[in-house]
């Protein structure tokens, strides 16, 4: 039984195990998208586009502080991943319950630091002030979800690293179910805005939480979470944190950067922070592959690297990368084409100038979502194989100090939302030649030498 919702990364079929492993998560960051979108859509339709606004201008900032740490998550499928491939069932343990009791901590931390600075991040972003109230009160609601967001993603992280992506699945679209119906609960009936959409999302969070890490409870393998062990080992958390730091200073450039370009987008009014927001809402689907054959490249390279499975190395790349880039092309070639129906019917019904805004965002960021998705299978690569800190200094350059460099040079020279977005796919481009001559470093020592760092 057990066997039947895990994916055996070591041996048979690649490409079809790879797909098995992926479509899960792929139909699970839909999911959350999906889900996301309604709070959008539930404040789009029930209240207004400065509710809208309230919910949009936060995003980035949120970004920053949540995405930095489940960036070390990808540091728990390595780690994980290796131990599982070579039968070390006592260090898996000892990752599991790092794991946990980690993502606790930091939750509890972030909550905290959220709560306090949601304030002084809406100034720094130059929120309108018409919706700055709302925003404030939306992040601090957020925040206060944080110990249940993290823990979800650590306890998920764990049973994929496992090969079971689907009941991470169920436990997201049960939770998100839960979110639509506390947001019309919150929002049509009582009308608290984006302050209803926070604390439902804060709800559907902790309800996500609770049942994956019920779940490890129930694990009959090394991957079994057992409460009273629930610890920190030092070891463990440090080859985590190694392992993850990429991936958790990718997350934090791309948000200080995209804090930056934020601030701009607020500037242009109500009507912008709102379209942006619908936008970057189904960008979101097409990112949903990249997420998820990152996570398989990850995953897949840990457990047969662990294993010694050296002749499956290149195969596991090549499906992932070939998986990544076709479905993130296809869906950001469907979002360009159907983007501005989707936004009038479902998103900005009551804005015209909002959806005017959201459509140019489109010309310039989704018929190029292929070139993420193809340097986060090859960064996803490197890392695996012990090269995380070119990656990280990779990210840290393309993204921060290049789009720094954009926003303080270029782009007030001719101040506009075009010359905002083109920004994105110039770094993509920059960071997918960088991340390939690490790759390529990576690859041929591997082969070369037969080990990792």
């Amino acid at each position: 039984m057990q066997q039947n919702k895990t994916v055996n990364m070591t041996e048979g079929p690649i490409l079809r195990s790879v797909i098995v492993y992926s479509i899960p998560i792929i139909l699970g960051g839909m999911i959350q998208i999906f889900f996301n979108a309604a709070d959008l859509a539930v404040v789009g339709h029930f209240a207004n586009s400065i509710a809208t606004a309230s919910v949009g201008a936060t995003s980035s900032s949120i970004s920053l502080v949540v995405n930095t740490i489940l960036g070390l998550s990808v540091g728990i499928n390595v780690v994980l991943g290796r131990a599982l491939g070579s039968g070390d069932e006592k260090r898996a343990q000892k990752v599991v319950h790092t794991s946990i009791a980690f993502s606790l901590v930091a939750g509890l931390v972030l909550a905290g630091v959220g709560f306090f600075l949601a304030e002084g991040l809406m100034i720094l972003t130059k929120c309108p002030e018409n919706a700055f109230a709302g925003a404030v009160g939306y992040m601090r609601i957020y925040f206060l979800g944080a110990p249940g967001i993290l823990a979800y993603n650590f306890a998920s992280a764990i049973l994929r690293s496992k090969g079971d992506t689907r009941r991470p699945l169920y436990y997201l679209i049960a939770s998100g179910v839960a979110n639509i119906g506390l947001n019309l609960i919150f929002v049509a009936i009582f009308h608290l805005d984006a302050l209803g959409v926070a604390i439902a999302t804060a709800v559907s969070q902790y309800m996500a939480a609770g049942m994956t890490i019920y779940r490890l409870t129930k694990e009959t393998d090394a991957c079994r979470f057992i409460p009273r062990e629930t610890r920190i080992h030092a070891k463990e958390l440090r080859d985590i944190i190694r392992y993850g730091l990429a991936s958790s200073v990718t997350n934090a450039m791309f948000s200080i950067s995209n804090l930056q370009i934020q601030s701009a987008v607020n500037s242009y009014g109500d009507s912008a922070v709102a379209g942006n927001a619908a936008c970057a809402s189904i960008e979101g689907f097409a990112a949903a592959g990249n997420s998820a054959f990152n996570a398989a490249i990850v995953a897949f390279l840990g457990q047969n690297v662990g294993a010694g499975k050296k002749a499956r190395i290149k195969k596991i790349i090549l499906c992932c990368l070939l998986c990544s880039v076709t479905f993130t092309a296809f869906f950001g070639l469907v979002f360009f084409t159907f983007g501005g129906p989707i936004f009038r019917a479902v998103y900005l019904p009551k804005d015209a100038e909002a959806v005017r805004i959201a459509i140019v965002r489109t010309y310039y960021l989704l018929i190029f979502y292929w070139v993420p998705a193809a340097y986060g299978v090859i960064g996803g690569a490197a890392q695996a194989l012990g090269y995380s800190f070119p990656i990280m200094l990779n990210s840290i350059f393309g993204v921060c100090v290049f789009r720094t460099i954009w926003m303080q040079l270029i782009y007030p020279k001719a101040p506009s939302l075009h010359m905002l977005y083109i920004c994105y796919p110039v770094t993509w481009g920059l960071i997918l030649l960088l991340h390939s001559v690490v790759f390529f470093y990576a690859i041929i020592r591997y082969y070369k030498k037969g080990v990792v760092r």
